[in-house]
């Protein structure tokens, strides 16, 4: 590679939501956004450019229903792959359970996919913490490679974690109410049930 041609390969930008639990109780959804890395800049700025004066990032639940189709819309041009996990378990399930079954399927398929990288949107240094474990843990039995590295940023501090957050909207409106922006977004989505 010249020093001035980009770097090839894939990362992925992960974000949760849980489920509306009124209408969909005991589910869990975890989404990554696959970007190629060439072009991370300009689905960044496509990103940056939905966020409105005054906020700090997209957050798909504060969003009015009109924004939602701009920003399914935007997405969907994008045209990039999406992976999500839904795990649906009786609602005494923990929250954590959940979590670890949905990272574990996740992080597996994106190593598979060929993901070099995997950030997650940050929920504090203990949650942070937890989820590295389980990825050594993971590595610990071999159900994951050395190959995947695991990071944590603040949503605020990166665009390309709106994507996951609004996927799992799109997902959860799906499952509770309307496929309207499921369906904007196509074949782009994958989704996985465990």
């Amino acid at each position: 590679m010249s020093s001035t041609s980009k770097p090839d390969g894939v990362r992925a930008w992960i974000d949760e939501s849980g489920s509306d639990h009124r209408l969909d109780p005991g589910t869990y959804i975890l989404a990554a956004a696959i970007t190629k890395i060439e072009r991370e800049d300009d689905v960044r700025r496509a990103m940056e450019e939905l966020r409105l004066p005054g906020q700090k990032k997209l957050h798909w639940r504060d969003e009015s229903h009109r924004r939602q189709r701009h920003i399914s819309a935007t997405v969907a041009g994008l045209k990039q792959a999406h992976l999500v996990v839904v795990r649906t378990s009786d609602p005494s399930d923990t929250m954590k359970r959940r979590r670890n079954k949905c990272l574990e399927h996740l992080l597996v398929e994106l190593e598979t996919r060929g993901a070099t990288q995997a950030t997650f949107e940050s929920r504090g240094p203990a949650d942070d913490r937890r989820d590295l474990e389980l990825v050594q843990a993971l590595r610990g039995v071999h159900r994951l490679g050395s190959g995947l590295r695991i990071h944590h940023q603040p949503g605020p501090s990166e665009p390309l974690l709106w994507i996951p957050d609004a996927i799992c909207g799109a997902v959860t409106s799906a499952r509770t109410s309307s496929t309207e922006y499921l369906d904007a977004l196509g074949e782009q989505v994958s989704i996985i049930h465990i």
